[in-house]
Formats: C-alpha cells, structure tokens, sequence
C-alpha cells in the first residue's frame, strides 16, 4: 500500500497515514491502528465547512500525537475543522467524544486546527 504522509509518534513508533479527503486512517507495521472520518457539509454561498466526525485510536496507540497528527493533516488539506456541537458524554442522542477525544479537540484549538465548540464553551478543567 501507498501512504500519502509517515510521522514519528512520541512512543518512536513510524505512523504511516493514507489521507483522503473526508477520512484520514493511521497505520503501523502495516495494520490499521486509527481513523478519523470527516464530515463535510457543502454550502452553495458559504463555501464548504469541515466538521470533525469520529477519531478513533486502538488502545496502546492513545496519547503519542497521533491523533493531533490526523488533526493536522485534516487542517492542512481543509483549513480550520469544526469540532463536534455537543462534547458532553451524557448526551444520550448522539456519539459523544470521550474523555480523551475532549482534550484532543482542545488541544487542537489552542495550536489553531480546529475552531470553537459551535454550541458552548469547554469547562475550564478540560484543558
């Protein structure tokens, strides 16, 4: 297989990342260790907006940059992404970000890939 882009994780891990344009995955040793998917929304007079769908990282694979990497792929090829409305897990009608997929999106922020939470602001201990 091709992959569009490699990264060094902060485990010294080699990341290798098939990008497309609404999904990007992550790949280690030539096995699938991540996704983040994409969801974009097509306006005839605003221009197309980016929104953050699902990021999802196998367990040992969390917390070594590779989800800020697909963020910034992500960024690069769109511009600033939207992150998901609601950020609360007990939100009971959607897919709600965890714990971990919280402080990535904050994360994000601050370095400038990704724009506000569109409904409310993050609790102060999130960050």
């Amino acid at each position: 297989m091709h992959y569009d882009h490699q990264f060094i994780d902060a485990r010294g891990r080699k990341i290798e990342f098939d990008v497309r344009e609404d999904w990007i995955s992550a790949y280690h040793e030539g096995k699938k260790v991540g996704e983040f998917s994409l969801r974009i929304v097509e306006h005839e007079m605003l221009g197309d907006e980016v929104h953050a769908d699902v990021i999802d990282l196998q367990e040992g694979f969390r917390s070594a940059g590779i989800g800020s990497e697909m963020v910034r792929l992500a960024f690069e090829m769109h511009g600033k992404i939207i992150p998901p409305a609601t950020y609360y897990p007990e939100k009971e009608n959607r897919n709600s970000m965890t714990p971990e997929g919280l402080r990535l999106m904050i994360s994000c922020q601050k370095k400038g890939w990704v724009g506000p939470f569109p409904d409310q602001e993050p609790p102060p201990d999130c960050g």
